[in-house]
């Protein structure tokens, strides 16, 4: 059963409205373009992970998908949990190209392709840390006899891994996605008694969803932008142009001639992702550069977007 289901991170939406309302010419928007690329890259290795665990049994697994859950003051985040009677499963999951060398002496993934060689964390290391974190988890909630095994998992069939490691188990916790499927039932083998029951499990997997706590990073901070450099106004749907006017009850470009009766609606999302966790109609005048009250007041109930306060006091908050 899918409990927590596989969606795009908000990291990756608000770095997608980021660069879509920053200039080119800015100092920090090729970072902007190559973090997007690595994380793009890395949400659609999840989402090659998640073809293979659809065939999970329903009435035997429990899959959540991005689960960030706290520790002490922190928190830390899972690709994969999986839940069964005998275990719970920790799944990260990785989408390199070329060829990798897990490296035993300092802990480090070493990739090289296209001539070039690249340092990363070892991801063993990072499955092993977070099995320790779920086991303090679970424990301080009374699920200590929960034994947890972990994978790291490669989405493409092509990368190549290699090891410098004299222990063989190493190699057991490494698996490329179209094999991951059989290496889970190994591992499970290896659990042979039950250790919790179908209703203890449905518990448990409520107080996983309602311990999940969604990351919350402001983006503009990240990278040092100031609010007054991200780009204001409508962008237009077809020419992708900002600064769209109300005409006559529809948004219209001046570049390339295009009518849109709802273009607001993105710049709203985008106001939400990037400035604030509220709107005012004032703001959301400011941001898309209308001049009427009525005007905005109109558009913005006819969103239906929850609210608090009344008459100038009115704030709108995201869906």
């Amino acid at each position: 059963m899918i409990v927590k289901e596989l969606s795009k991170p908000s990291r990756i939406i608000k770095l997608e409205a980021l660069i879509r309302r920053m200039p080119a010419d800015h100092p920090r928007y090729d970072e902007m373009k190559e973090d997007l690329r690595k994380r793009q890259a890395g949400y659609n290795g999840e989402r090659a992970i998640s073809y293979y665990l659809d065939f999970l049994s329903e009435k035997d697994y429990f899959v959540f998908h991005d689960l960030r859950l706290p520790s002490c003051n922190h928190y830390f985040q899972i690709d994969y949990l999986i839940l069964s009677r005998r275990l719970a499963f920790i799944l990260e999951c990785k989408n390199f190209y070329g060829t990798l060398l897990l490296e035993d002496s300092f802990n480090q993934l070493i990739r090289t392709a296209n001539d070039k060689e690249e340092g990363f964390q070892n991801p063993l290391v990072q499955a092993r840390w977070h099995q320790q974190q779920l086991s303090t988890f679970l424990s301080s909630h009374g699920y200590s006899q929960i034994p947890i095994d972990y994978l790291v998992s490669f989405s493409s069939p092509s990368t190549i891994i290699k090891t410098n490691s004299r222990n063989p188990s190493i190699l057991k916790k490494i698996v490329h996605g179209y094999n991951l499927l059989e290496r889970l039932k190994e591992t499970e083998r290896v659990y042979k008694d039950d250790v919790i029951d179908r209703k203890g499990i449905r518990k448990l997997c409520k107080l996983l969803l309602k311990s999940h706590v969604p990351g919350t990073q402001d983006i503009l901070l990240k990278y040092g932008v100031a609010k007054s450099e991200v780009i204001t106004g409508v962008q237009c749907p077809n020419c992708k142009a900002f600064g769209m006017t109300r005409v006559r009850r529809k948004w219209f470009c001046e570049k390339c001639g295009c009518f849109d009766k709802s273009a607001h609606v993105e710049a709203v999302k985008d106001f939400f992702l990037l400035m604030n966790s509220t709107m005012s109609n004032k703001q959301f005048r400011e941001f898309t550069h209308l001049t009427s009250v009525d005007m905005a007041s109109k558009l913005l109930m006819r969103m239906n977007l929850p609210s608090s306060g009344a008459n100038k006091g009115r704030v709108y908050h995201p869906q």
